[in-house]
Order: C-alpha cells, then sequence, then structure tokens
C-alpha cells in the first residue's frame, strides 16, 4: 500500500532513475568528489542508503552535488518537494493535472523503467491503469478481515467440540479451518501478486500464485489446476496492458494445470486449459515478430484444434464457437504473415471458421458475439482481398465492407464504444484498401471515407486511454495518406506524405522495441518509407 514519504526517500529513488546504468554508485560518488582519494569507495554507501530511502533529509549540499552530476533540475526538485507532501491516494487522483516533473516521480513509485523517456500522454495512461488496480488492490486488502473473523469462529467452534469429547465434529471443524486457512493464505498471496504486478515484476506474481495454487493440493486434487486457470488471468491481462514477461508466464501457468488433468477424466476443464493456453500463446505470437512469433502462432493453432476435439458444435456448441472464432484468429494471423499459396489456404481456412462459428453465433440470438465474429470474418475477407488481383479482390473488400457495417448494428458508439472504435478502424482499413484499387472520383471518395472514419474512431481510442489501439490506427492512418498520394486524382502528394510521416511517428510514441518489436519494426520501416518519398518530391 503507497504512503506518505520523506523528501530523501523520493529524492533518493530519483537520483536511482536519473544515475540509470551510466553511472554506478562509487562513479557517481567520484564525480561528486573528484579532489577527494577514492572518494567513490568511501563515499558509495551515503548513496546507497540515499537511494535506499534511509536518509529522509539530506542535506542541500548533498542534493545540490548530486543534482549537478546528474542534471536533476531545480524545478524537477521544486515538484518533488510538492509531490511529498500530497498523500498517494491525492497524487493518483489528481494524475490529469500534475506537471511533467510530477508524473515522472509518481511513475518511479510503480517501478515504470525510463518514465523519463514516456510521453505525457504514455505516463498518464499508464499512472490511470495502476490507479484503478490499485483502488482494487486496496479494497482487497481491507477484505481480509472477514475472512480472518471466520476462521476464528471455526476454531472457536473446534475447541467447544473437543471440550465435548465429540470428535467427528472436531474433524469436520478442522478441516473446514485448514481450508479457510489455505483461503486466508491463497488470497494474502494473490495480494502480494497484485502488489507485484502493480511494481512491474511478474516473475515474482507469479512465484507467488502458483505456490498458492498447489498448496490447494491437499483439500482436492483438481483444485490446483482450477486455481491456476484462474490465476493465470492476473499475468495474462499484466501481459496485455503493459508487456513484459506477463504473457509467457501466463502460458507456464496454464501448462502446468494441464499438465495434471487428462482429456478423457476431465475434459471440459482439460480442454478449458487448451483453450486458454492458446489465447496466452497467440497474444505472445501477435507481439512477436519473426521466425519466433510464427511459432508461436503455429502452436497456439494446435492447441485451438486439440481444445475442439472436447468442444463440439453438437454437445457445447457455445465453447465451440468461441473456440472455432479463436482459431481462426490465430489462422487469419498466420496467414497474415505468410507469403504466396500457403497465406492464401490460411486465410481461406480461417474464413470457413468464422463461417462456421456464425452457425451458432446468430444476431439473434448471440448479437455481441455475432457482431465480433462478423469483423473478424470481414478483416480476413479483406485481406484476402487486398491479396487478390481485379474484380475478385475488389469483390472481397465490398463483402468485408458489408460485413463490417453489419456489426455496427450492433457495436454502436453509444453502447459498445471501444468494440464500435475497433470496427470503425477496420471499416476504414477495407475502405481505404478498397478506394486504393478503385480509380478516378469513386476511389477518392471511397479513400475520404476511409479518413472520416479514423476520426470517429478517435474520439474512443484516445492516446490517454488506448495507446496501442490509438497507435495502431495512426499507423493506418498513416498507409491511407500514401495511399492517397498516389491516387489518380491527386495532383500533390507533399501534403497527403508529410500527414501519413506525423501519423507514423506518433504512433512509434508508443510501439517501442522491447515489448512490441513486430509493430514497433512495421511502423519504423513505414516511418524510413515515407521519409525516402518525401526526399524523392
Amino acid at each position: 500500500m503507497l504512503v506518505t514519504e520523506t523528501f530523501g526517500a523520493a529524492f533518493g529513488r530519483l537520483v536511482k532513475a536519473k544515475r540509470g546504468k551510466d553511472w554506478t554508485q562509487s562513479s557517481l560518488a567520484a564525480d561528486m568528489f573528484p579532489n577527494q582519494e577514492d572518494a567513490g569507495e568511501k563515499r558509495k554507501g551515503d548513496i546507497s542508503k540515499l537511494e535506499n530511502g534511509k536518509v529522509a533529509n539530506p542535506d542541500t549540499r548533498t542534493v545540490a552535488l548530486i543534482a549537478g552530476v546528474l542534471g536533476i533540475t531545480d524545478a524537477e526538485i521544486d515538484a518533488l518537494r510538492i509531490q511529498v507532501q500530497m498523500s498517494p491516494q491525492e497524487q493518483l487522483d489528481a494524475v490529469p493535472s500534475l506537471s511533467r516533473n510530477q508524473l515522472e516521480l509518481l511513475a518511479s513509485r510503480f517501478e515504470l523503467e525510463r518514465a523519463f523517456d514516456k510521453s505525457d500522454a504514455e505516463l498518464r495512461g499508464f499512472l490511470n491503469s495502476k490507479a484503478e488496480e490499485y483502488r482494487t488492490y486496496k479494497a482487497e486488502i481491507e477484505a481480509i478481515d472477514e475472512l480472518t473473523r471466520g476462521l476464528g469462529n471455526l476454531k472457536a467452534a473446534a475447541r467447544a467440540a473437543a471440550d465435548d469429547l465429540n470428535f467427528d465434529e472436531v474433524e469436520t471443524l478442522l478441516s473446514m479451518v485448514q481450508e479457510a486457512e489455505l483461503e486466508v493464505a491463497a488470497e494474502t498471496a494473490e495480494l502480494r501478486a497484485k502488489n507485484a504486478l502493480m511494481r512491474g515484476r511478474p516473475e515474482q506474481a507469479y512465484t507467488l500464485l502458483t505456490a498458492a495454487a498447489d498448496s490447494f493440493a491437499a483439500v482436492d486434487p483438481l483444485e490446483p489446476a482450477q486455481r491456476r486457470l484462474r490465476y493465470e488471468d492476473q499475468l495474462y491481462q499484466h501481459g496485455l496492458r503493459y508487456g513484459g514477461a506477463g504473457l509467457s508466464l501466463s502460458a507456464k501457468m496454464i501448462a502446468g494445470a494441464i499438465a495434471s488433468l487428462d482429456e478423457n477424466t476431465t475434459p471440459q476443464l482439460w480442454a478449458k486449459a487448451q483453450n486458454s493456453l492458446a489465447i496466452a500463446l497467440r497474444n505472445q505470437g501477435t507481439r512477436t515478430a519473426g521466425a519466433e512469433g510464427a511459432a508461436l502462432l503455429a502452436e497456439a493453432v494446435k492447441t485451438y484444434r486439440a481444445a475442439l476435439r472436447v468442444r463440439t458444435e453438437a454437445d457445447h456448441p457455445v465453447d465451440w464457437a468461441a473456440t472455432m472464432q479463436n482459431l481462426a484468429i490465430a489462422l487469419g494471423e498466420q496467414g497474415t504473415r505468410t507469403d504466396g499459396a500457403e497465406g492464401a489456404a490460411l486465410l481461406a481456412e480461417a474464413v470457413t471458421a468464422y463461417r462456421a462459428a456464425l452457425r451458432v453465433r446468430t444476431e439473434a440470438d448471440h448479437p455481441v458475439q455475432w457482431a465480433m465474429t462478423m469483423q473478424n470474418l470481414a478483416g480476413a475477407l479483406e485481406e484476402q482481398g487486398t491479396r487478390t488481383a481485379g474484380a475478385e479482390g475488389a469483390a472481397l473488400l465490398a463483402e468485408a465492407v458489408t460485413a463490417y457495417r453489419a456489426a455496427l448494428r450492433v457495436y454502436t458508439e453509444a453502447d459498445h464504444p471501444v468494440d464500435w472504435a475497433g470496427t470503425m478502424q477496420n471499416l476504414a482499413n477495407a475502405l481505404g484498401n478498397h478506394g486504393a484499387r478503385t480509380a478516378g472520383v469513386e476511389g477518392a471518395a471511397l479513400l475520404a471515407e476511409a479518413v472520416a472514419a479514423y476520426r470517429d474512431a478517435l474520439r474512443v481510442q484516445t492516446e490517454a486511454d488506448h495507446p496501442v489501439d490509438w497507435a495502431m490506427t495512426r499507423v493506418n492512418m498513416a498507409i491511407l495518406e500514401g495511399a492517397r498520394a498516389d491516387h489518380d486524382t491527386c495532383n500533390d502528394p507533399r501534403p497527403h506524405l508529410t500527414a501519413a510521416l506525423d501519423h507514423a511517428e506518433a504512433a512509434l510514441t508508443v510501439y517501442d522495441p522491447q515489448h512490441m518489436p513486430y509493430y514497433f519494426d512495421k511502423a519504423t520501416a513505414l516511418r524510413d518509407d515515407l521519409k525516402t518519398r518525401l526526399a524523392a518530391l
């Protein structure tokens, strides 16, 4: 739980962040006292104490010396003094109005690496997400009192039964005490894991959660697997939101559950675990470039197919349709990344799987799921259309546009703003591809309609609230502006190419090579191509 800290502790964290990999504690001390022999070795302990929050009020001279070496400004120090006067909750509530320096300092509380390299919008988005996690986490800590009170009551009842020599009742009550104690310990482990995740430490969270899950083996042999399948979502969601090792650790936790399950004796739980593993693998694959990403997607496809051995259309139609859609997404991603006839075959297989899922996911009976599958089908049709020449390709693109528009009957901005924005972005993609292939005023009109759809999507997909989606839309807008520059109706390509370059560079403020290398590489290549085209004019 966040607590109000001293200026010294806050300054120590700032020093550690600014020092980074450019200075060791010894080299910083040596640079602070260049005229003192062996100052680095003699004074590095003082730097360590400061960085570890053990110096409440460092003297003014020390602060000035460190600031001079590390380039810490007076404005940063003033912001630090103001911020430590605010409670942590006040800081989290005030994220929209915090200064740049205050944003960096608060982000360092959550151990965000290289906060100084992030944009203001990225920092605000990160901190808003952390504030939401923190409030939930704090409420769950307070709720633990209820569990411990119930445990005390059970122990008192067991003592009373023992006094009456009622050994059967003692056994029943002690068994309940054991389960309750395990539950309290597991709840505590979950809270510790959430604390680790708030600080960007998924490996620590994984260790805590797996130990908590496995502790239930004495109560029920299936409980560890069930717990793993429940706990893995914390790692999965962290990986989706912040990148890093969360997705791979989620997959590792699920694989541990599968190892203790059997397709024949626990078919439904086994199939659920297979589907969850495939989802984690697929998301890893979509975020990973090259052969490694392709291998993850192939493993996801294989795992979805395994789940479908149990989740049949006849016996489990709803689960079957959901798994078919997930399989189609993975096949479509594989197809998009694969050239030639092999890629075309994968895309065709994805389209077939989407159409099959729509046998169950009808607009009348499952409108939201129907809309989701319709827009995914549209995406696969669009990819097919872009790879297909002539009238056949144009027909596929037109079919994709129709499918996107159908999905928007359910995905309205008022009722489903996030899904609406995603579908609007996808509709814009299809309109842009269709327009680029269509000559004259008809093609220009399709391209203009695509621009309008992207701009509509950005009403929801803001940089602050949805940075990854925002970046994706900016990349797509860059591609679209490039297509407008190439269209036969364009007399001056420079304005379109300049706008495209602005969009690509904006996306690269979100896509980074460490956590999203595949998208970073694509956006970087797009930016470089646009620079080359502009230079050639």
